[in-house]
């Protein structure tokens, strides 16, 4: 009897333990965008548990696919060049690459490029390059280290492939991913949504003052910094009477003190209007969030 209340218990306990991890969800990955510029699969790699999750859709998040993977081979977050260490950030897959224009002894069959190091990274001064998801010969042990590049098996970066969207998918490395409860996830993503949406409305009122507090000091945009961007708007404010902003379903990742917001914006005023993917760079500043850079690309 003791016997079978043991296996019982055993079996009860794993069903409950496997119920309860597919409740929670990644602080990393607070939503996916459905709009059709900008939806794609989110890759999110964990340096500690050593998986790549995989994420097709914001109903995805706490039913993913995990797969084996090799990191650098030093500990910690990259800073500098040759470090040998892997990223810890939220990085944009840009570019395919293959045979002959990569080893396949070095790489395997395929590799996909980042953004590393992107504007976190440079607000930071972290230097070097060249951070890939690639793949290995079969016969190259996923435990040797990686000189920074997040490494898995070639059936497995094959099968990714042909998902990956680039200059669209992310990847994403945390040292441990951080599984929270629906509760928190919801909560954390309302919270920035809330933000967002602040930001959104003293901007078309073009309430200046409290708009500019949501900026960093240490902001920028293409050919802006701070002060800059205030005149900007404040010569717009004096040319424009309305102004009215539309935003689409956005992306919100998340990293340590860092968020990426990325969405489609409609932009129209009395004398313009314009439609693009405007792309937020927030920080976490003494608690409070401030827009670290801005970016606009013209659709």
């Amino acid at each position: 009897m003791t016997k079978y209340f043991t296996l019982f218990t055993v079996l009860f306990l794993a069903v409950k333990i496997s119920a309860s991890d597919q409740s929670m969800k990644p602080l990393e990955v607070l939503q996916i965008s459905q709009d059709s510029e900008l939806a794609s699969p989110i890759l999110l790699a964990d340096k500690t548990a050593r998986k790549l999750y995989y994420f097709s859709s914001p109903d995805k998040l706490n039913t993913n696919e995990a797969f084996e993977i090799d990191i650098g081979k030093s500990g910690g977050n990259k800073t500098k060049r040759d470090d040998h260490k892997t990223p810890e950030g939220i990085y944009l897959l840009q570019e395919k690459m293959t045979q002959p224009q990569i080893p396949f002894d070095l790489y395997g069959s395929l590799a996909f490029t980042t953004n590393y190091p992107n504007v976190f990274d440079k607000y930071d001064n972290k230097t070097g390059s060249g951070i890939w998801l690639h793949s290995v010969p079969d016969n190259v042990p996923l435990n040797r280290g990686s000189r920074g590049c997040v490494v898995v098996r070639n059936d497995i970066i094959k099968s990714l492939s042909d998902k990956i969207s680039l200059n669209k998918s992310y990847l994403i490395i945390n040292d441990k991913t951080n599984w929270v409860d629906f509760k928190t996830h919801s909560d954390r993503k309302l919270k920035i949504m809330n933000w967002v949406q602040n930001w959104k409305s003293v901007w078309e009122t073009q309430n200046l003052e409290p708009y500019i507090k949501l900026y960093s000091d240490r902001f920028s945009a293409p050919g802006f910094n701070k002060d800059s961007w205030l005149k900007h708007k404040e010569k717009l404010k004096k040319m424009y009477q309305k102004t009215s902003v539309a935003m689409g379903e956005p992306h919100i990742f998340h990293q340590k003190n860092q968020y990426l917001v990325k969405f489609v914006q409609n932009y129209t005023s009395d004398k313009h209007q314009d439609k693009g993917i405007k792309t937020l760079y927030l920080i976490e500043e003494n608690n409070d969030l401030k827009i670290l850079r801005e970016e606009w690309v013209g659709l």
